[in-house]
């Protein structure tokens, strides 16, 4: 009785005091349960970091789901969730696919109460929790809400950056990274409310002013890349390909370089090795 009560008070577990007896005894084994020790971690950081983006929900009944159009992304968040449970074996990640050219969607589900309050804890206690380990929260944030814009116009310019509704949040995440690693970085609105915004060829309407977080200078992008990056193969890519431009070339050399490179397909620009694997409808130079 005194075990059962302890975890209903540790864990929010209702489980019937003849079931533990059950388990001491060796008649039954406690059915695997998605509970951690309730103190950071890297993986907490990651997972914080990752849940904070758009990609992430919280269910009511105390499931944790992630939808994300990158594979990579959805693997490192399912095993950043095994590891945080204790868990030998990852849970397996699921695929929705739709009609014509939309990408498909990885879904990563896990069932866990006790993650599921604390991830709705308030975000000054969240960001404390999570800033111990500033890396990998850092790279869960950019990996849910990051993106690597390069201009190669007459003027070939990279940045990475972060677009997010909370300002406060950015403002946090952009002290975070001046005292933990020296980067600077700038935070502005992005697009005010009744905007058009468009992912993907989608377009839909902003009902919330959006803010960016912008790491521009080229020294900030180096230390960017190498202490935190992105766990998703395709921006870490771009990033270190225009980075490499940047560096190699002179200024009137960059633009036409990086189009040697890369294609824009849809307003993003993409590997030319890899754009006969896209449809070709659609595609816009510049």
């Amino acid at each position: 009785m005194r075990i059962a009560r302890e975890l209903s008070a540790e864990y929010g577990l209702r489980v019937c005091p003849m079931t533990v007896s059950h388990w001491i005894n060796g008649n039954r084994k406690p059915a695997i349960m998605n509970i951690f020790r309730d103190e950071a971690s890297p993986q907490l950081s990651y997972i914080i970091g990752a849940a904070l983006g758009d990609g992430c929900s919280l269910e009511k009944s105390g499931c944790v789901k992630l939808e994300v159009t990158d594979k990579d992304f959805a693997q490192v968040f399912n095993s950043s969730m095994a590891r945080l449970f204790n868990r030998e074996v990852s849970n397996k990640i699921f695929v929705r696919r739709f009609e014509g050219d939309r990408l498909p969607l990885f879904v990563v589900k896990h069932n866990s109460k006790q993650l599921t309050n604390l991830l709705r804890l308030p975000m000054k206690k969240l960001l404390d929790l999570a800033f111990a380990f500033p890396r990998e929260f850092l790279r869960g944030f950019f990996d849910a809400e990051g993106h690597v814009d390069v201009s190669a116009t007459d003027y070939f310019s990279v940045i990475a950056g972060v677009e997010n509704l909370n300002k406060l949040l950015l403002l946090r995440i952009k002290k975070i990274l001046l005292a933990a690693f020296g980067i600077n970085s700038s935070v502005s609105l992005k697009r005010r409310s009744g905007t058009v915004k468009t992912i993907r060829a989608k377009s839909f309407r902003m009902r919330k002013s959006s803010f960016t977080l912008r790491i521009c200078r080229l020294r900030d992008l180096q230390e960017f890349r190498q202490r935190i990056g992105f766990s998703i193969s395709r921006k870490n890519e771009k990033l270190s390909d225009a980075l490499l431009t940047s560096e190699r070339y002179g200024r009137n050399e960059r633009s036409t370089q990086w189009r040697q490179e890369y294609i824009k397909i849809r307003g993003e620009w993409i590997r030319r090795r890899l754009s006969s694997l896209i449809p070709i409808k659609g595609i816009k130079e510049g």
